[in-house]
Formats: C-alpha cells, sequence, structure tokens
C-alpha cells in the first residue's frame, strides 16, 4: 500500500508540473515583460523593466535565458531576474531589435546616424558589425525588428522609407523592395517570401522574396471576429498557424476593444486568442515556447 501511495503522489506532482506551451510577450509601453501559459492565458513570471525602457523584441536562448531589447540597450537576464550582460547604446540612438541569430548568438539593430547592426556570440562578444546609412535622420522612425534570413544575410524593414532591405553580413545590399506599408517586423516563410506586418497600416502583406512583388494582403476586418489594431510581430508555429501581435497603443477610439495576441489557421480563421488588457497589457512582441515548464526559482 505504502509503495502504491508514493507512486501515486510522484504521477500527481508530475501532473501538476506538467510542461505546457507558453508565451514570451513584451510590447512598447507595458512594464514587464511577462510569461503566459497558452492554454489558461495566465500570467507566470514576470521581469519589471526600468522607468523610460520600452521593449519591442524578446526571445529565449538556447541557454534558456530571456533576452530583450529596451530603447537605450538589450539585456540577457536570468529567470531570477540576474543580468548577464547588458548592452548599453549611446546618446541619440535607440536599440530596438535584439534577435536571435542561426547560431545561437545575437544581433543587435541600433537605429542611429549611421545605422549599425552588430553581431555578439553566446557570451556578449562583439563577433560582426555592418554600418548602414538609412536616409532617415529621425531614428525612432528607422526600423523595429531586424531578423537573419536562413541565408545569413539581414532583414532591415526600413518604416520611413516603406521599404525593406536585404543586406549581407559585410554590409552589402543584396535587395531593396518598395512597399506598401511601414514594416514593423518581417517573417521569413517556408518557401522564401516575406510577411511583412504593417504597423499602424493595420493589415500585413506577403511580398515576393525576389521582385518585392506584394503577393497577399490582409486588412484590418478581413479576419472575421477580430480587428487588426497596430500590427506588430507575426510568428509562424510549429502546425503553419499565424500567431499575430495586435499591440493597440495607438488605439485612439476607447470603445475598440480587441485581443492583444490572435492566431489563425491556414484558412484566416482564429483558433485561438488572448484577450486580457488587465493583467497582461500591450504586446508588440513573442516568443513561443514549446513544452516548456518554468524552472524552479526557490
Amino acid at each position: 500500500m505504502r509503495v502504491y501511495i508514493i507512486i501515486g503522489i510522484i504521477l500527481s506532482m508530475g501532473f501538476r508540473a506538467a510542461a505546457q506551451d507558453k508565451l514570451l510577450v513584451a510590447g512598447s509601453g507595458n512594464p514587464n515583460i511577462l510569461l503566459l501559459d497558452k492554454q489558461t492565458g495566465k500570467v507566470e513570471w514576470q521581469h519589471a523593466l526600468e522607468k523610460g525602457e520600452e521593449c519591442n523584441a524578446v526571445a529565449l536562448t538556447q541557454k534558456g535565458e530571456i533576452l530583450y531589447s529596451y530603447k537605450r540597450g538589450a539585456k540577457l537576464v536570468t529567470w531570477d531576474h540576474q543580468v548577464v550582460w547588458d548592452y548599453k547604446t549611446p546618446d541619440k540612438t535607440e536599440l530596438q531589435s535584439a534577435t536571435l541569430l542561426q547560431n545561437g548568438g545575437v544581433l543587435l539593430g541600433i537605429c542611429g546616424i549611421p545605422a549599425q547592426f552588430i553581431e555578439l556570440d553566446k557570451k556578449g562578444k562583439e563577433v560582426n558589425k555592418v554600418t548602414l546609412n538609412l536616409e532617415v535622420e529621425r531614428p525612432h522612425s528607422q526600423f523595429r525588428q531586424v531578423f537573419q534570413l536562413r541565408n545569413s544575410n539581414y532583414l532591415i524593414p526600413v518604416m520611413a522609407k516603406q521599404k525593406v532591405l536585404e543586406v549581407s553580413r559585410k554590409g552589402k545590399i543584396i535587395a531593396e523592395h518598395q512597399i506598401e506599408g511601414k514594416a514593423f517586423s518581417s517573417l521569413e516563410l517556408p518557401n522564401g517570401n516575406l510577411l511583412l506586418p504593417c504597423g499602424d497600416n493595420h493589415y500585413y502583406i506577403v511580398i515576393d522574396r525576389k521582385t518585392g512583388e506584394e503577393l497577399k494582403r490582409v486588412n484590418a476586418l478581413d479576419i472575421e471576429g477580430v480587428a487588426l489594431l497596430f500590427v506588430g510581430q507575426i510568428l509562424q508555429l510549429k502546425n503553419g498557424n499565424l500567431l499575430i501581435c495586435n499591440w493597440y497603443g495607438h488605439t485612439k477610439d476607447t470603445t475598440v476593444d480587441e485581443p492583444q495576441l490572435i492566431e489563425i489557421d491556414k484558412n484566416g480563421k482564429v483558433v485561438w486568442s488572448l484577450h486580457d488588457k488587465k493583467n497582461v497589457g500591450k504586446i508588440s512582441a513573442a516568443c513561443y515556447i514549446d513544452n516548456f515548464r518554468l524552472p524552479d526559482l526557490k
């Protein structure tokens, strides 16, 4: 009997601690970075930002540490809020993008004159740097999220110019496409084409990677049951669904009340959403974490 009781306790503990899909989220105007349980929508962890910090990029590294930008720099922190490294930028610049590289390092995007794109290794050491004149005087209007493409080039959506640049690690412009809309971020699709969430234009588009031709546009009211506000980062999940960050920071009409996260299937139907402004707040950036359990922080 004693053996059965012990087994029962072990099984019940395992059940309670079962890993679930999680979402690491952040957003301009949100005072915290949050870990949400996908199934329940509950906040399981939060990391407070300092006064004046603005986070538009968040990710989880291979080692299990949290990477985020905070406008005047980027940090790597642990789940118990210890700072692994803090990369600060000089005055008159903004560090709006901190994303992961294919090799596990970090790509920093610094808005300024000129703009800078800096690769750090896993220990936070600078290993590559590209400077580029984006011909946009106001740093805040240059870009938000910058990602490395599968071919190792950088994809830079320049908001003020309404264009996207593909730039090599040596700073050579490989491709330049004029688009309609101020793209906040980008997503390289499996076929190589680019999905571009266009912020306050209230839509996202898909363009041909080679020609820049617009292949698809999803407007504010095209998804049944929801409306797109400022379209922030869009993720593609393992099942092919799209997860849309629906940031409401520029919403002037107080009667507009839409989910902060929207998941749609391949047919454009909503299959899940998060609608909790009280506990979660504004979301412009997200990281989807499959089958994750928060470490024991006691």
